[in-house]
């Protein structure tokens, strides 16, 4: 199912529950240019330390869907997705965060853009097949290269990007601001929104996947949280809370 929503054209007001906070977040999209069009907010969220015993609650379990090469995504598997007026999807119950956090971020002299978002099957391929054929350019064989590019692109059905929880941001102007600036913010500031650094260079024993600084990833915000206090990755972060 698809949520079509154009911040281009006019006012239009989301209501989102706030994860792990009983809270509500309104928003109200205004006319812009930018990448994600600008809003106007009013946000209220509890300021409890975090709950270690409601994290794992079945009402989180869309958010904490863990999708990688040992655990493809599910036949059933199913998402309602806001079209955004670049053109790029999210699931639509993240939309409001990932509105909220390019705000902010704009409102600091950080200038976000996304490069990638939701992807069908299809688009997954076609990523994973330029990978391949930029490592049989470089000499490797058709079985090094595929294994090769599998550590940067994932086989369909096994990317996160498929969940319409994940995204790519990099710099809307390299020539104005330096991708590593933008980088930096979100590395310090995307927990408080929800989202994570879903694969750390730290981390690549064990996420499988090599460093990706610009792939963040929604968990909800209690478990952004988590995740970044304890310097974990989402498999580690799932292990924790299984293991309380």
């Amino acid at each position: 199912m698809k949520h079509k929503h154009k911040l281009g054209c006019g006012r239009a007001v989301i209501i989102a529950a706030c994860v792990a906070s009983a809270a509500v977040l309104a928003v109200t999209a205004l006319t812009d240019g930018g990448a994600l069009g600008r809003v106007k907010t009013e946000i209220s969220l509890l300021a409890d330390p975090i709950d270690k015993n409601a994290v794992s609650s079945e009402d989180d379990d869309w958010q904490l869907i863990l999708i990688n090469a040992d655990n493809p995504l599910p036949d059933d598997f199913s998402v309602t997705l806001t079209t955004l007026a670049n053109g790029h999807k999210i699931d639509s119950r993240v939309y409001p965060h990932l509105q909220k956090m390019f705000d902010d971020a704009r409102s600091q002299g950080i200038m976000p853009a996304i490069s990638s978002s939701y992807r069908t099957s299809e688009e997954q391929q076609a990523e994973l097949d330029q990978k391949t054929r930029e490592f049989r350019n470089q000499g490797y064989t058709p079985d090094e290269a595929l294994e090769a590019a599998k550590t940067w692109a994932a086989l369909p059905g096994t990317s996160e990007h498929q969940t319409g929880l994940a995204l790519d941001i990099t710099t809307a102007d390299a020539k104005l601001q330096s991708v590593d600036i933008v980088w930096n913010w979100l590395r310090k500031n995307s927990y408080k929104y929800g989202f994570i650094v879903r694969y750390p260079a730290n981390k690549v024993d064990i996420t499988g996947i090599s460093n990706e600084p610009w792939h963040f990833r929604y968990v909800g915000l209690s478990a952004a949280e988590e995740i970044y206090r304890r310097g974990l990755c989402l498999e580690e972060y799932l292990e924790f809370i299984h293991k309380k």
